[in-house]
């Protein structure tokens, strides 16, 4: 391909990483393989040449779509902004992320490119940490992105909340009931699917107050949120399995 001038763009070193993080049984070198994609990405001087036909345009089929990027849903379902100049970083982020491997050294990378992460990226550190159970450093990713003011969206919030609640623990849970709470200081909100998602995983809390799967209720109810059937079934079984009264004002709301 050298050789005949040829060079890969952006998209096929994104698929490259994709195809890395789907073999089984995942390589021992995983992380290093990922630098050495992102490496190589930034070394091919071949212009990129917009891989959108008119077909797929008049069908309004984006490229994030039309090459089944994880970023898909976060740019074009959730409104959210997208460097296209970061998308093998996106990919590569997002596939640490799903694995839990925290050697992602491509934070350094990243940085080397004097592109700070953006908010797509800062959810993929968030994810990889709480993945490995680390809630210490995924808390201290998120605060160092709001103290940095940098820009924030809901789904930073959603991130560190969902990731937080992986096991149930105490500390995880009181964690997702403050993280809540200045989510709704800052007036961003849940939307009906955050606020869904999120509710069916505390419902899945076996000990403990039940707490954080009522206030994310309360947040929904006073909103006039109704949530999804799955996430509804899963409180109200929650709310049945443990030992409260008829007349609990969450059951009879449930009911």
């Amino acid at each position: 391909m050298t050789a005949a001038g040829l060079g890969l763009n952006k998209f096929c070193y994104a698929g490259l990483i994709a195809a890395l993080k789907n073999k089984l049984p995942v390589p021992e070198d995983f992380a290093t393989k990922i630098i050495k994609f992102v490496e190589w990405s930034k070394e091919w001087t071949s212009v990129e040449v917009s891989s959108g036909s008119s077909e797929n345009l008049m069908m309004g089929v984006a490229e994030e779509e039309l090459y089944n990027l994880p970023t898909a849903e976060y740019a074009h379902r959730r409104g959210g902004f997208l460097n296209r100049q970061l998308t093998v970083y996106h990919v590569a982020f997002h596939a640490c992320a799903n694995l839990g491997n925290v050697e992602a050294i491509v934070v350094d990378g990243n940085s080397k490119d004097e592109k700070y992460p953006n908010i797509f990226i800062v959810m993929q550190i968030m994810r990889c940490y709480l993945r490995a159970r680390d809630i210490d450093n995924a808390l201290k990713t998120f605060e160092d992105h709001m103290n940095a003011k940098k820009p924030a969206a809901p789904e930073l919030y959603v991130t560190l909340i969902e990731g937080a609640m992986i096991g149930h623990t105490p500390k995880g849970m009181q964690l997702v009931q403050d993280t809540l709470v200045k989510m709704t200081e800052r007036d961003f909100f849940l939307s009906p699917k955050m606020g869904s998602d999120l509710l069916l995983i505390a419902s899945g809390e076996k000990t403990g107050g039940y707490t954080t799967a009522n206030y994310i209720w309360d947040l929904m109810q006073a909103r006039k949120i109704t949530p999804s059937l799955p996430a509804v079934e899963a409180y109200y079984n929650g709310l049945k399995g443990r030992e409260i009264l008829e007349d609990d004002p969450w059951l009879l709301q449930v009911s």
